[in-house]
């Protein structure tokens, strides 16, 4: 059980903390904070050198929650001067395009054994800065564990998204830059390339997101460049990127691109794990929805964190090998220290089509189950937890106002098979990951019901939880922790 030590929770008209935020808002890049939307070259990373790069190397960045992003652009302020239950509405409507865009890649993959022209969704909860070219240019993308490609608003710029058009990457200004050619195996290999592409010239792409984001332009091979621990810059050579020149990115503004981190081979990940020699493990502290305190979440590439020991294995869908989702076994669920009597086969991948399961998305916000696990959820959290329930579709909400003690929160625990295939571990969800404050004295519960093809567990589940995804060892790790 979990205390709810808090008892009010903000009420409707009440904003979330800006102060601490300027008119142009901030952003961590490498120890240094950069004003978002800036392509202009940093003086420190100019003068950089190439250094070695190794298993050891561990990559540094930050993940800004949307929330915490602030631009210049009227669209996006005026995202920022959302009141609190206006925000959760729209994370609410967010993350289900999100599962219905996870759902639909499934299914079609189900009925095509492939994806050659997959519709993918990505206007996400968090972005991460990103440094490209030599000298480098720096840019703010959406980050996306759902899908694989990397690209950045590029010149010429037939139609690019805002404000970034007034600051895309600039190959002229990049020693590095080096265009895909239509015979390059990066250019074959690639899933949506576009009829124009023959013989040695550029490679040209095009993706369609199911939100109606599309971007298309020429695949490039391109330097990036990180942070490590130490604080020294590492040039990371030769990543295939998609340099976009006509594009739309609907759903909040300001955004340079996206950076996919998928287990395809396009992903930023999977090319630093083959390319560059870096340990294929990447892994993130998520600071929790809405928090007013911090304004970034810590992001690794390299080895993960030494206090971490449990694990479970990541899952291959066998049936459907293109879809990229970092599956889990869960073999079962707990509320207040009560097993549900939930169906074993509940949590598996259908055999058949491919269809089912249950991931890990960083990409979706809160937790979507299947009907028959969502059901005995609720009704056991209901009965431990008394208070009178209101529904505000999509969520199941409590009443808290008649609470004259400190409210204790049952507990969820997701029990999953563990790599050693002895007892399972558990997956523990905190206060802050069970329950949504809304209104005063109104909370809701952050998991959902699922009518889709699988089971997603959100990044608000993820929250204030050290989460190591090894692909080397092919395992997800975490431990319970405060991110902010």
């Amino acid at each position: 059980m979990e205390s709810l030590m808090r008892r009010r929770a903000p009420v409707v008209l009440v904003l979330m903390v800006a102060i601490m935020f300027q008119a142009s808002t901030q952003i961590c890049l490498g120890g240094q904070i950069l004003p978002t939307g800036s392509g202009r070259p940093n003086d420190d990373h100019e003068t950089s050198t190439t250094q070695e790069v190794n298993h050891n190397k561990v990559l540094k960045s930050c993940w800004i929650h949307r929330d915490h992003l602030d631009f210049s652009s009227s669209a996006a302020n005026t995202y920022k001067t959302r009141s609190h239950s206006e925000r959760i509405a729209a994370a609410a409507r967010r993350s289900l395009i999100r599962a219905q865009y996870i759902s639909r890649r499934v299914l079609h993959a189900s009925s095509s054994k492939s994806f050659d022209s997959p519709l993918e969704y990505v206007n996400g909860d968090y972005a991460m800065a990103v440094s490209v070219g030599t000298p480098p240019q720096h840019f703010i993308a959406w980050i996306d564990t759902g899908s694989d490609l990397v690209w950045l608003n590029c010149k010429p710029c037939i139609q690019c998204i805002v404000p970034a058009a007034d600051n895309p990457f600039d190959p002229a200004r990049s020693s590095s830059y080096q265009e895909v050619s239509c015979t390059d195996a990066a250019c074959t290999d690639f899933p949506n390339l576009l009829s124009t592409c023959f013989g040695k010239g550029p490679c040209d792409y095009f993706s369609e997101y199911a939100d109606g984001t599309t971007t298309s332009g020429v695949l490039a091979y391109e330097t990036f460049t990180f942070t490590a621990l130490d604080g020294s810059s590492i040039p990371v050579k030769h990543i295939t990127f998609g340099c976009g020149q006509n594009e739309t990115l609907y759903g909040f503004p300001g955004v340079d691109g996206i950076v996919g981190l998928a287990q395809g081979r396009f992903s930023l990940s999977s090319q630093l794990s083959s390319g560059p020699g870096f340990a294929d493990i990447f892994s993130y502290c998520l600071i929790p929805l809405f928090d007013t305190i911090a304004n970034h979440s810590t992001f690794y590439f390299g080895v993960p964190e030494t206090n971490i020991s449990i694990y479970t294995p990541i899952v291959s869908n066998t049936i459907i090998p293109a879809a990229t989702f970092y599956y889990v076994n869960v073999t079962g669920i707990s509320v207040g220290g009560v097993l549900l009597d939930i169906p074993a086969d509940t949590f598996y991948i259908n055999p058949v089509d491919g269809t089912g399961g249950i991931i890990f998305d960083d990409g979706t916000t809160f937790t979507y189950l299947t009907a028959v696990a969502y059901d005995a959820i609720l009704k056991t959290f209901q009965s431990q937890f008394k208070f009178p329930v209101v529904s505000l579709p999509p969520f199941q909400c409590f009443d808290t106002s008649s609470a004259t003690t400190t409210i204790i929160v049952p507990s969820i625990v997701f029990h999953l098979q563990s790599v050693s295939g002895a007892a399972p571990v558990d997956f523990k969800l905190a206060e802050d990951n069970i329950l949504l404050p809304v209104l005063e004295f109104l909370y809701c519960l952050t998991i959902l019901s699922d009518p889709f093809s699988i089971m997603i567990i959100g990044n608000t589940a993820q929250a204030n939880h050290q989460m190591v995804f090894d692909r080397v060892k092919h395992q997800i790790g975490w431990a319970s922790t405060t991110c902010t």
